[in-house]
């Protein structure tokens, strides 16, 4: 028997806007996929889900579950934010429960 799709809805702040955004696990591979879908985001993830350019920095708010950092995000972040809190690549955040009700900034 399929697995329902679990509707996820969150809120995005990009330039001085704010977006209410629904969308379900396994529509979009990662948060930068879906941020770069949605709101037509110029510039934003240029090394294609890699960790390394840093161009889909997010400050995320709410976030139930932190997948912990994954490929060069650390790396990356420490040399471009250091030591602030709450930011993350999108590119390495995964489209699932844990980004219901979360408020995302674009940085």
């Amino acid at each position: 028997m399929p697995q329902p799709f679990n509707k996820i809805c969150l809120t995005v702040f990009y330039s001085s806007e704010e977006y209410k955004i629904q969308t379900y696990t396994g529509e979009y591979r990662d948060l930068k996929c879906l941020i770069q879908d949605r709101l037509f985001t110029d510039d934003f993830g240029q090394c294609g889900g890699m960790g390394r350019c840093g161009t889909c920095i997010v400050k995320i708010a709410g976030l139930k579950e932190n997948p912990g950092f994954l490929r060069n995000e650390a790396t990356t972040l420490n040399r471009i934010a250091p030591g602030i809190d709450d930011i993350r690549l999108a590119c390495q955040i995964p489209v699932d429960d844990a980004l219901s009700n979360v408020m995302i900034t674009v940085l």
